[in-house]
């Protein structure tokens, strides 16, 4: 492993100031790149770009609107990296012949990627924070994936050491829909001396996958952790898919969701999975729900979008939240 970098926003995050308003995210990098660009991603794994000096410069080219954006809105902007496949379960998947070498290597090109548009288009009034990506390390759409084998730190602490050794200044468990490989993955960040995000993946009806209701897995996460999650997120679920459980939720519950990253089309997992065209959904009526949902959640930290999302439609989000941009 090589020498840990020293990550910029560490022990400071930005996003997490009162003060400042809501920072933005990417939309669904992965739907984006298959659908709208046409580029073959397996197992939706788009650290495989970074095998190419082509794929390389597609992945910044997907990453630079969002920047613009934020220059534009005068705020901040989180940037995940592209490894949400990246854990040594998905590379031997993929079929690399040496997945741990594998992991090092992407976590390092990931994020040297982002440090080289941090470098060029950070400002003052638009930090830019570098996220570590972490996936499920089943399929979080049809598994529950509690057992021992698959939420073990041997599996997962491969990717937040490289990861940290990279110079994230953060980690993110991004669809997850286990509470058990939460608790497993927020307990790694934690003797990595990283902080850490977790995002629920939500069913049509609002609950996690196996009917676990979401307010209580939230309190479950954080009552086995001693809260130390920066704080939970929402993301790859439509906001008329768990508006109606923030409505009912307990306002402390509501306090610890500082991430919204819903995707664009009101269809199911399933339907999604079967589906062979990009589902781009009413961008404005999901624009005007993040309203709704910024009303509710006290807290609301970062705001961008998941699967069959682009600049389009994080411009409209961004729009509705931060308001309208003041040209100079």
């Amino acid at each position: 492993m090589p020498a840990v970098m020293a990550p910029k926003y560490r022990n400071h995050l930005p996003h997490l100031d009162p003060n400042r308003k809501p920072f933005l995210a990417e939309g669904g990098l992965e739907t984006d790149l298959i659908f709208r660009k046409g580029v073959t991603l397996p197992h939706f794994a788009a650290f495989t770009l970074l095998d190419t000096p082509e794929g390389t410069q597609t992945l910044r080219d997907c990453y630079t609107p969002y920047i613009h954006l934020a220059r534009r809105h005068r705020t901040g902007l989180i940037l995940q990296t592209p490894t949400w496949r990246l854990s040594e379960p998905w590379a031997r998947r993929l079929n690399y012949n040496e997945p741990a070498e594998k992991v090092i290597y992407a976590s390092r090109e990931s994020v040297e990627l982002l440090e080289s548009l941090r470098d060029e288009f950070e400002t003052e009034e638009t930090p830019i924070v570098i996220s570590g990506s972490l996936g499920s390390l089943a399929d979080a759409y049809k598994s529950t994936h509690d057992t021992s084998s698959l939420n073990g730190p041997a599996t997962a602490r491969s990717q937040i050491s490289a990861l940290a050794a990279a110079g994230v200044d953060m980690l993110a468990l991004m669809t997850t829909s286990s509470p058990t490989e939460a608790i497993a993955i927020i307990e790694l960040a934690r003797d990595a001396g990283l902080p850490i995000t977790v995002s629920f993946s939500l069913e049509a009806d609002g609950t996690l996958l196996g009917n676990r209701e979401f307010g209580i897995a939230l309190s479950h996460v954080d009552g086995a952790t001693d809260k130390y999650a920066s704080y939970f997120g929402i993301n790859c679920a439509h906001p008329s898919h768990f508006l109606p459980v923030l409505r009912t939720m307990h306002p402390d519950q509501r306090k610890r969701i500082g991430l919204i990253r819903a995707n664009a089309s009101e269809k199911s997992h399933k339907e999604l999975d079967n589906s062979a065209v990009l589902e781009r959904g009413d961008v404005e009526a999901l624009a005007e729900s993040y309203k709704e949902i910024c009303e509710l959640l006290p807290r609301v930290m970062v705001v961008g979008g998941c699967c069959g999302t682009d600049e389009e439609h994080v411009a409209a989000i961004a729009e509705k939240v931060l308001g309208k941009i003041e040209e100079d």
